[in-house]
C-alpha cells in the first residue's frame, strides 16, 4: 500500500483544527509538512524578513509531497496560502480542498473537495 505524503495549508486562524489533522496522519504513518504553529502570532506577521523565509521554507516541502490540502473553511483562504497553492499547482502537485474555495482564481487550481475526515482516508490509501 502506498500512502501519499501531504502538505495541510491553512490560515493560523485554523491552527487548532490543523494540529487535529496532524496527529490523525501522524497516527496512520503518513509523511507530512504542516503549518510552523510555533510562528503566529502578531509581531511574527508583521516581520517582513520572518514571512519572507516562513514562506519560502514552505517551497521544498512542497517539492517532496504528493497532496497539498488545504482547510478552508467557509471557503476561505488567505495570501500566503494562496502562494502555498499556486505554487504546488506549477510544481503538478494534486490540490484538494476542505471546502469549495471563494476566489474563483484559486478555486480553479484546486481537483477535488473533500471534508478532513474524508481526506485523512483518501490520503492513507
Amino acid at each position: 500500500m502506498f500512502m501519499k505524503s501531504v502538505f495541510v495549508a491553512s490560515s493560523r486562524k485554523y491552527y487548532d483544527k490543523i494540529k487535529e489533522i496532524k496527529t490523525k496522519l501522524d497516527d496512520l504513518g503518513i509523511k507530512g509538512h504542516y503549518p510552523y504553529f510555533d510562528y503566529h502570532n502578531e509581531s511574527v506577521e508583521n516581520n517582513e524578513e520572518i514571512k519572507k523565509k516562513l514562506t519560502l521554507n514552505h517551497f521544498p516541502e512542497i517539492d517532496e509531497i504528493d497532496i497539498l490540502y488545504v482547510y478552508a473553511k467557509d471557503g476561505y483562504v488567505g495570501y500566503s496560502v494562496t502562494i502555498e497553492i499556486t505554487y504546488a499547482y506549477a510544481r503538478g502537485k494534486e490540490i484538494i480542498s476542505s471546502e469549495p474555495i471563494k476566489e474563483l482564481a484559486v478555486k480553479a487550481l484546486v481537483s477535488k473537495v473533500m471534508a478532513p475526515e474524508e481526506f485523512i482516508n483518501y490520503a492513507s490509501q
